[in-house]
């Protein structure tokens, strides 16, 4: 499938590959997503540098130049190198306690749409796109509002983590208690089932 599509690509004189889609990451839901770039070559990395709120995947602290792109995102950017193609993907950063909700995270889309008009030189209406990035926002802010202390504080500290040394994360505990209560957190004026202590 993935040749296929570059098939057409190659048809229509296409000699750079974009892909994109979403990075998880130890953020918070009020900081501007990130765009996180993965590319074919050192030139490239070099290029992208240059876009506001773009970072290298490898240099990501906490990674140390590790991850993957899973699906057609990094299958895509494999066999595009291999067929002689540039290739680039970009992702949206997404708070990692929000990775398994039940909704879309459009402040991510809202990062990488800024990468596309700004690297392509396009004007796109947002508008749509901005209305329901505020209404995922306050439902964001009413789930976290209800979340149990414990891991409220845990997100919280994320606002002062650039300044520390070291990140912490949520626990495997509260991260888990998190994906099996989402669903009930999100659900409107349903409180949730309380954290046992």
């Amino acid at each position: 499938m993935g040749n296929l599509v570059l098939d057409v690509a190659e048809k229509f004189g296409c000699t750079r590959i974009y892909t994109s889609g979403a990075a998880v990451s130890l953020t918070h839901h009020t900081f501007k997503p990130r765009v996180w770039a993965v590319t074919s070559s050192e030139q490239l990395n070099n290029e992208l540098q240059r876009y506001e709120n773009t970072v290298l995947m490898g240099d990501v602290e906490g990674r140390n130049e590790q991850g993957s792109i899973t699906g057609l995102n990094g299958l895509l950017l494999g066999l595009a190198m291999h067929r002689g193609f540039e290739a680039v993907c970009v992702m949206g950063e997404i708070p990692d306690y929000l990775s398994g909700a039940p909704f879309p995270y459009p402040r991510a889309s809202r990062s990488v749409l800024d990468f596309f008009t700004s690297r392509l030189e396009l004007e796109i209406d947002t508008t749509s796109l901005d209305a329901m990035t505020s209404q995922i926002e306050t439902l964001i802010e009413s789930i976290h509002d209800r979340l149990p202390p414990e891991i409220k504080e845990r997100i919280e500290q994320r606002k002062s983590m650039v300044a520390q040394p070291k990140k912490e994360s949520i626990s495997e505990e509260d991260e888990k208690w998190l994906k099996e209560h989402i669903d009930e957190l999100f659900k409107a004026g349903g409180k949730g089932e309380e954290k046992p202590s």
